[in-house]
């Protein structure tokens, strides 16, 4: 048996919804480039399962649905709808009747089979702004390189934003994003093992990362090219008797591309493939990216969805990560290395801010990008882990990033591109949702505890039925 969210879950539709409203199922759509759903100009998100695990979202009786086609800046006036019953426009307004959803001249349309015509992109919008007081690299003048760019969806004149993030171009690193975790549909996002490739912006366009392309980032990231990179930066890949960049392939100890606002933070494919640029990334070693940092973006999602509400997330970089060259100098570390130019640099640390609005609680969270560190670091903030019990994986591993939490305002002091946000509590989990389990006939419902019921089963008296 599996426990669904008491207001979510839907043991039989009919019995909790009106018998008029309408259904979609997510996970029988079949169109190959679903359409963006939407009521007043923004995204309509799952709500629950039904009994044998089958996401929906149900679209009340009389209300309407739009189906969106977001086409690119090249070919916004060419991207339209494909479907039975449907014109060749980029959107269309669907009522809910009698358990249908009908077009305004009364024709039904089966919404999961609906396409649109080309594949959709994010709009990504750029605007010079000093939207951090350090740069990438740490300095504090010379901050007219530092661009805002905001990546989400133009809806006629309503722009959806999605991620919001700080660049500095004279480094190239971000130094950090923001985007919102949806607690109360985030157990029911997309699961896709397809992933689109990293890149520096839409089709036909290069507004970021101008002196390369999207071939030659993807190409430093490479094992191979950062062997040499450190050649060229250090003299040398070795650190300890062992290598710095390990090039075998069961090797962990390279960059990754580190995501900053991840992909499985979002619901629908859609909105995670927009997460696949590089100036979402940055240089993370993979022992940490797989490490203690994938096991806080899930407990990220887990504490979100124990709340059951919008959770705010910054995530960021600080420092430039230095290794000791052949006559024992710190050195810089830099995915790319020409002369005297150096751009993507390597983070000495990754930072997380949680913050939960509607009670005014956060922490922050603060990882070292280190994996060939020897000893516990200082730590730049004072340790509150131990007051947050949901904090339970193993944050203390060297090679696995080690990580600590502190208060957001004293994170702040120390890494001064952290968000002015002063939370009033550390953030916890919720022990007061309410949940149902299904069993045949029988209906229970029981308190968030231990498991994901409480423990709970359901009993009852099937003679009773």
């Amino acid at each position: 048996m599996k426990a669904f969210s008491f207001l979510a879950f839907v043991a039989n539709l009919n019995a909790i919804y009106g018998a008029n409203d309408c259904t979609i199922q997510l996970d029988s759509i079949s169109g190959k480039y679903p359409p963006l759903l939407l009521q007043n100009s923004d995204f309509v998100y799952p709500e629950g399962e039904s009994a044998d695990e089958k996401r929906f979202i149900i679209i009340k009786a009389g209300d309407e649905l739009e189906l969106y086609c977001h086409g690119s800046i090249r070919y916004y006036k060419d991207t339209y709808l494909e479907g039975t019953n449907l014109p060749a426009e980029t959107s269309a307004s669907l009522t809910c009747t009698d358990g249908a959803f009908l077009t305004p001249d009364n024709k039904q349309v089966d919404v999961e089979s609906v396409s649109c015509n080309r594949r959709q992109e994010p709009r990504l919008l750029k605007t010079q702004e000093e939207c951090s007081s350090i740069g990438a690299d740490g300095r504090t003048s010379d901050l007219s390189e530092l661009y805002l760019v905001q990546i989400g969806w133009m809806i006629r004149e309503t722009f959806v934003e999605q991620i919001r993030l700080c660049q500095d171009e004279k480094t190239y690193g971000t130094i950090w994003t923001n985007h919102t975790v949806l607690g109360a549909n985030i157990n029911f996002r997309d699961i896709d093992s397809g992933r689109p490739s990293f890149r520096i912006d839409n089709s036909y366009l290069k507004r970021f990362f101008t002196w390369t392309t999207s071939t030659k980032m993807n190409d430093y990231y490479s094992k191979n090219t950062q062997e040499e990179t450190m050649m060229k930066l250090l003299g040398h890949n070795t650190i300890n008797g062992n290598p710095i960049i390990e090039t075998s392939t069961s090797g962990t100890n390279y960059f990754a591309k580190g995501h900053l606002s991840p992909d499985a933070g979002f619901i629908y494919n859609i909105n995670q493939d927009a997460t696949y640029y590089f100036m979402n990334v940055a240089p993370q070693f993979q022992s940490f990216n797989n490490g203690n940092w994938k096991a806080l973006e899930m407990n990220t999602r887990d504490l979100a969805a124990s709340l059951g509400h919008d959770v705010s997330i910054w995530t960021g970089t600080h420092g430039v990560l230095q290794y000791a060259d052949k006559s024992g100098n710190l050195v810089d570390i830099y995915l790319y290395t020409d002369g005297e130019t150096q751009y993507i640099p390597a983070p000495q640390y990754y930072w997380k801010v949680l913050y939960d609005s509607s009670t005014d609680s956060g922490v922050a969270f603060i990882g070292l990008n280190d994996p060939h560190a020897t000893k516990v670091p200082n730590e730049l903030c004072d340790n509150v882990c131990s007051q947050m019990s949901w904090v339970d994986w193993s944050i203390a591993e060297l090679d696995a990033g080690y990580m600590y939490c502190c208060s957001v305002e004293s994170a702040r002091e120390a890494i001064p591109s952290i968000p002015d946000v002063n939370p009033a509590k550390l953030i916890q989990k919720t022990n007061s949702n309410v949940y149902t389990m299904v069993d045949g006939p029988c209906t229970c419902t029981c308190i968030q505890g231990d498991g994901q019921c409480g423990g709970c089963t359901c009993k009852c008296d099937l003679a009773g039925k």
